[in-house]
């Protein structure tokens, strides 16, 4: 039987990505490989140590990076490169030599890991464009094995992708895929015809294709949350006494935003959207709040600093002209709050903006939804081009760059009967509840491992050995 490896950027994070990626694998069994949060240095042609350690539910393969590797290829290359590219702002893209070459080396090492512990009947998921070069270096090595990818972020319309230097390299070791997932049904239109307008290929059905000699196939397959872990956060010590906490010190009404500290995020067009409401609607002044999580981990530095200093400033305006004594509409909180910490903050808001300019996955809102007491639940407010949005019935969609828009949002929402909002929220957690992370996981890798035991059965029975371009011998 197939075995399952999944490799994903950071397995030492404690983020809702990393839980998903937990109960994925404690289910399905399998090997997780890797970064392991730490920096080494490392000696010239000494290759990285790796670790492999045997769990009772699942093995890991981890390794260090060095702190060029970190700084130059994921802060650098991938975060001020790729990062604004596929959030449709190629204008704030900063790509360098020296960051391709280190993203090179960090999918160099994963590769290495691959090859060294892959089984010839192994499936590859590989997550999101951090990784894109490693599928090609994997190929490189004599691996067979299927291979899907999965992109956690949109994928740019037009020739958006055609904006990183030298991206046929790229693209190159996206076509070593078998399957090719995305989060939504426009970012997998985006690739198919920009693939179709640059590449001599044939359509073989809607969503799969022959290029190059292999038959790729794309696919939707929606992120969603573990319910499992849900209910473990509400129950949590830490979860009820932060929600104590704030619902004795914030007003009924507060509002939640968060999400990354970047470009993308929309932060200044949901506070100049308090602005409009507090103007339009005096009546909330001295009901509402809006607490805006700004931890520093939730950005990518340098442009984290940058956003989070625009934001302290922003807010402070904001506090200036319409606080008053005893009252103020922002609180910019800038703690790195946990996990259970983040769940009790979620229960106790009554209105959650999830606003970005453009976004991938939007864990946050369902993380929100699936938080809430559901016999006083309170509102999503969704920006239409939030990855989420097109399987989220129940929230309020809203254009993220229309202040007005988010304002009247905003107002509906305080403003909307109990019956109103407990039937949204159902609506919301049954989509949850279909479109869950094992249904995220189990569709993708049925579609990957369909033919993987034909693959399996015919190199038993050819006998091929393969040598590695890493030196291990392969059987």
């Amino acid at each position: 039987m197939s075995g399952l490896i999944l490799v994903s950027h950071n397995y030492a994070r404690r983020s809702t990505l990393a839980a998903l990626y937990e109960s994925i694998l404690s289910r399905r069994g399998g090997l997780w490989i890797s970064w392991n949060g730490q920096c080494d240095t490392l000696a010239p042609d000494t290759p990285r140590a790796l670790s492999f350690r045997h769990g009772s539910r699942f093995d890991t393969l981890t390794f260090p990076l060095t702190q060029q590797e970190l700084e130059e290829g994921y802060h650098g290359y991938v975060h001020q490169g790729l990062w604004p590219v596929f959030h449709q702002r190629p204008d704030l893209a900063r790509f360098g030599a020296n960051g391709r070459r280190h993203y090179r080396k960090i999918n160099e090492a994963y590769a290495r890991a691959i090859t060294e512990y892959a089984m010839p009947d192994d499936v590859l998921w590989i997550q999101d464009y951090h990784l894109i070069p490693c599928i090609s270096l994997v190929r490189e090595a004599g691996l067979l094995n299927r291979i899907g990818f999965f992109f956690h972020q949109p994928f740019p319309s037009g020739q958006g992708f055609e904006a990183i230097p030298d991206w046929q390299w790229l693209a190159e070791s996206l076509l070593c895929c078998d399957l090719i997932g995305f989060q939504t049904l426009q970012d997998m239109n985006n690739f198919l015809l920009w693939i179709e307008s640059e590449y001599r290929l044939e359509r073989l059905s809607a969503t799969t294709l022959r290029i190059q000699g292999r038959v790729i196939t794309t696919g939707v397959f929606p992120v969603g949350i573990d319910l499992e872990d849900v209910a473990y956060l509400k129950e949590s010590n830490s979860c009820r006494q932060t929600e104590q906490q704030c619902r004795e010190t914030l007003p009924e009404q507060t509002l939640l935003s968060g999400g990354h500290l970047d470009s993308s995020a929309g932060l200044p067009y949901r506070l100049s959207a308090l602005e409009v409401l507090l103007r339009a609607h005096p009546e909330h002044e001295g009901e509402i709040r809006l607490l805006q999580l700004a931890a520093p981990d939730a950005g990518y530095l340098p442009r984290a600093q940058e956003v989070a200093q625009h934001l302290e400033s922003l807010c402070g305006e904001l506090n200036g002209v319409h606080g008053r004594f005893g009252w103020y509409p922002v609180s910019c909180l800038t703690h790195a709050y946990s996990r259970e910490e983040q769940a009790g903050i979620y229960r106790a808001a009554r209105v959650a903006l999830v606003t970005p300019l453009m976004a991938g996955m939007s864990l946050m809102a369902k993380m929100y939804v699936a938080l809430q007491d559901r016999s006083n639940p309170g509102v999503l407010i969704l920006s239409q081009f939030a990855g989420a949005s097109e399987h989220m019935d129940g929230a309020l969609i809203v254009n993220p760059y229309d202040p007005d828009a988010i304002a009247d949002a905003i107002h509906t929402a305080l403003r909307l009967p109990l019956q109103e909002r407990q039937n949204r929220h159902a609506r919301l957690m049954k989509g949850i509840r279909r479109l869950d992370c094992h249904w995220w996981a189990d569709s993708m890798l049925a579609s990957l491992t369909e033919d993987a035991e034909q693959d399996s059965l015919a190199l038993q029975e050819s006998g091929a050995r393969v040598t590695g371009r890493y030196g291990r011998i392969r059987y």
